[in-house]
């Protein structure tokens, strides 16, 4: 029979360590967000690639980004944004038959939505480009992630 025990030394300074390692700051959790927010960003772009197979200039897949900086939402929620920015092309539209036509400007993120959501009203099927990107990355994402994460408690000696 194997009788494990657990000895501590030192209490206060191992929930210090604890307490540490509870609260990221704020420039690791940054680096920890961005880390992951490249993986996706990545992701996505490899997606959109093979996905839209149509001859392109790869507008749409150059045009994912992932925001410099992390932000805050309600609190203690950190996060950054991993999107297509920018224009994507230019069109005619007309809001009835008997108007004028308008010069209207395409962005990437418009684009991108019609191609993830589709558009059922001119029987454009969504493809789900983001959503696939994101679920086949997650370990990557989770593995640079935690790799921020581990020279961060590192430095701690921990």
């Amino acid at each position: 029979m194997w009788v494990a025990s657990f000895r501590v030394q030192g209490m206060d300074e191992c929930m210090l360590s604890m307490k540490q390692v509870a609260e990221i700051p704020d420039d690791v959790a940054n680096d920890m967000l961005q880390a992951g927010g490249e993986i996706i960003a990545e992701a996505q772009r490899r997606k959109i690639t093979a996905t839209l197979l149509q001859p392109s200039s790869g507008i749409l897949a150059k045009s994912v980004t992932v925001t410099p900086k992390m932000k805050r939402r309600k609190g203690e929620e950190r996060y950054v944004t991993v999107y297509p920015k920018g224009t994507h092309h230019t069109y005619m539209h007309k809001a009835t038959p008997t108007s004028t036509p308008v010069q209207k400007i395409a962005t990437n993120n418009e684009v991108f939505f019609i191609n993830e959501y589709g558009a059922p009203l001119k029987e454009i099927a969504g493809k789900g480009i983001a959503r696939a990107a994101n679920e086949e990355s997650a370990e990557a994402v989770d593995a640079a992630m935690f790799k921020v994460y581990d020279k961060f408690l590192e430095s701690k000696g921990l």
